[in-house]
């Protein structure tokens, strides 16, 4: 009587934590539901990475869409360029961690393969091409300029329609693009990418650095001002001493101007570092 009892009871056990792992809600990791897409070339196809769940302060979201922080929460990205990018909604993630604490939210990959709404605005996409955001909420356009990217397109769109939004494979990595390659690393690219005020933006070792650089860079010009001016008023002082009240005052005025340079340097450093 006690085999046959143990043995029930075991299967029982082994039933229980079956259906708690594969069938329970509100498990870490759920499969993906399909849905229709409203797009083209996109029916069956699956996005390849691991989604979190986002509430987004929009009344409808489509599969593919462009999600971008904002004081309001996450919205649809209607801003060129931008980059405060979360990710593009994929209901069709290989991986959707969930959580109790999001209502209503979408699953969104921040990187990875995805598919994503785009439209042919900005002109052709060929693949290799970069997407960025664009006017239109949650669509994608071709990247003609500097600025921060989505990543590089898999598939071709070349829709004749403008205005019309497509879907295609998107090798999704956010990161800043340099439309001139001849120039890359340029100073005003390095100014662009350094003003920006996103997560991406310049490290603080970068920061440092140049805040190092144009206090020292001041203090150096400061110095080399100083130095001149005092040689040269003491040689006007031995060649004309009936104009010393002049030649005084001059000297106190390019001391002022030196201050005024230092003293310039040490805010534009601290402006660095408060970026």
């Amino acid at each position: 009587m006690g085999i046959p009892n143990i043995k029930k009871y075991l299967k029982i056990s082994v039933f229980l934590i079956a259906y708690i792992l594969f069938s329970a809600p509100g498990a870490l990791a759920q499969t993906p539901t399909p849905v229709n897409a409203a797009v083209q070339n996109a029916e069956g196809a699956a996005s390849l990475g691991v989604a979190q769940m986002v509430a987004v302060n929009a009344k409808s979201v489509q599969d593919g869409s462009i999600i971008s922080s904002s004081p309001n929460g996450p919205i649809l990205s209607d801003i060129p360029y931008d980059p405060q990018v979360l990710g593009v909604v994929a209901r069709d993630a290989a991986i959707i961690f969930t959580s109790t604490e999001v209502k209503n939210g979408v699953p969104v990959i921040p990187v990875g393969r995805v598919y994503v709404l785009v439209s042919t605005a900005n002109g052709p996409i060929k693949t290799g091409d970069e997407i960025t955001t664009s006017t239109t909420p949650g669509v994608g356009v071709k990247a003609t300029k500097d600025g921060y990217v989505l990543g590089t397109a898999l598939e071709d769109d070349t829709n004749p329609n403008t205005k019309q939004v497509d879907k295609i494979a998107l090798n999704l990595e956010l990161h800043y693009f340099n439309a001139k390659p001849t120039l890359a690393g340029s100073l005003s690219d390095i100014f662009k990418l350094a003003i920006l005020p996103t997560k991406n933006g310049p490290s603080a070792i970068f920061k440092y650095l140049v805040a190092a650089l144009v206090l020292f860079g001041s203090l150096i010009l400061g110095f080399l001002t100083f130095g001149r001016t005092a040689a040269k008023g003491v040689e006007a002082l031995g060649r004309n001493p009936a104009a010393s009240r002049a030649i005084q005052l001059g000297i106190i005025f390019n001391v002022f101007i030196v201050i005024v340079i230092i003293l310039a340097g040490l805010s534009i450093a601290l402006l660095i570092l408060r970026l």
